[in-house]
């Protein structure tokens, strides 16, 4: 059941924090004992194009649900924060939630959308939306224009 509306109804928040909060919620179906991102992607009409977790590709063994992941068996003490998560021993084998939300939006829809992020994107990440055809990246704390307008299509 819907929620009824008690006094006077709250303001309906911009479309950043909404599609923060969107994003937020996407990332608890992340599967990674490390990281949880969610992202989501609106056209330039505010229609919901899309969303990606972090996780292995579809089919595969994920981190969280099977433990497939060498470093999701680490301590934080073995492997920090921050450590790199490519050029190691042990790579990562999940794909960014932004990797994943531009492998499932066709690139007719992606011209000139927006992608709210739960975290900020990693460079590798950053690059790709820079060339995905998005005109711009939000994340709690920061966003980033990628110079692409919305396209009529």
């Amino acid at each position: 059941m819907s929620p009824v509306v008690v006094g006077p109804p709250k303001p309906r928040p911009s479309w950043d924090r909404w599609g923060l909060s969107l994003a937020l919620t996407v990332s608890e179906r992340a599967d990674c004992t490390r990281r949880l991102v969610g992202a989501v992607m609106f056209s330039a009409d505010h229609r919901i194009l899309g969303t990606g977790y972090n996780g292995y590709p579809a089919g595969k063994p994920g981190c969280l649900s099977d433990g497939a992941c060498p470093r999701g068996q680490l301590t934080y003490d073995e492997l920090p924060t921050g450590t790199s998560y490519v050029n190691v021993a042990n790579p990562c084998g999940a794909l960014h939630a932004e990797e994943n939300l531009v492998l499932y939006v066709p690139r007719e829809l992606r011209l000139g959308a927006t992608v709210y992020i739960s975290d900020e994107p990693c460079a590798n990440c950053q690059r790709i939306l820079s060339g995905s055809g998005i005109a711009r990246a939000v994340w709690p704390g920061g966003e980033a224009r990628y110079g692409v307008e919305a396209v009529a299509v």
